[in-house]
């Protein structure tokens, strides 16, 4: 179910917070976010080489993704060994009202 909705212009904030198997906040092997723009094709951010992808602390990042188009934004975190895993997403950009 996508998050509500945004508009054209907005930022988005992509959260997430790795654990490792007792639960306790873990830093993986690497940390990948790829997003796809509606109709558009998919980026990848990869942490420690896209400014956008940032580490908050021990197994906490986020990403600030500014939202340039109309259209259903799907987006999915990858992560590497240790504390392997992935989580994927969406988020609906609607048309201005206004111009």
């Amino acid at each position: 179910m996508p998050d509500p909705a945004y508009i054209i212009g907005e930022v988005a904030r992509l959260s997430l917070r790795v654990a490792d198997l007792t639960g306790l906040a873990a830093d993986p092997g690497s940390v990948m976010l790829k997003i796809k723009p509606g109709a558009g094709a998919v980026a990848d951010y990869l942490y420690g080489s896209a400014p956008e992808v940032v580490r908050d602390g021990a197994g906490l990042y986020h990403a600030d993704i500014e939202l340039t188009a109309a259209g259903l934004w799907a987006y999915r975190w990858q992560l590497t060994t240790p504390n392997a895993g992935a989580a994927e997403g969406v988020i609906n950009v609607s048309k201005s009202r206004v111009i």
